[in-house]
């Protein structure tokens, strides 16, 4: 289940961006502190505010409880194209979570949105990420090298797409 992520997540937040290899593919180290995960919150509603990218919690049915976050960003109107990202908590990983939530994410994408064509772009030893893109029909369409700075290193990135006629809901 998707919802805005609240003040009161700030310590499930914490153990998903706390943990090393969750970060290890990500632009920040992992965190150390409660101020930082106020700091991503506060980042998080100001880039809704300024439609830079929306950030939902992934969260339990069961019990609300915040196990991930799940993204949409980087928009290009001219050619509605949009980009999604998500991290779950490394004690949920192979549970489906991460599919479920970037499948809703990638439908409000197209259906509300309106975007024709949703990218992620992964760095090419993260396996995990790759698996939940191709099980959604992504395609994998190339490697786009030295494309993103990820702890002071450049670093490659499969690009991989999913245009709306592809998309079954």
């Amino acid at each position: 289940m998707l919802r805005e992520i609240r003040e009161d997540d700030v310590e499930d937040l914490y153990e998903i961006l706390k943990d090393p290899d969750i970060a290890k593919y990500e632009y920040f180290y992992p965190i150390t502190s409660i101020e930082e995960v106020i700091s991503f919150i506060k980042r998080y509603k100001k880039e809704k505010v300024e439609k830079e990218e929306i950030t939902w919690g992934v969260v339990l049915k069961e019990t609300n409880k915040l196990i991930g976050t799940c993204c949409i960003g980087s928009f290009d109107e001219g050619s509605r194209r949009g980009e999604v990202g998500y991290d779950i908590v490394k004690s949920q990983w192979g549970k489906g979570y991460g599919t479920e939530a970037v499948k809703k994410v990638v439908d409000f994408g197209f259906n509300v949105i309106g975007l024709n064509r949703i990218e992620a772009f992964i760095t090419p030893e993260n396996y995990g990420s790759i698996k939940v893109l191709k099980k959604l029909n992504f395609i994998e369409e190339g490697i786009v090298r030295e494309r993103d700075l990820i702890k002071g290193k450049l670093e490659d990135g499969v690009i991989m797409a999913m245009l709306k006629r592809d998309f079954k809901e």
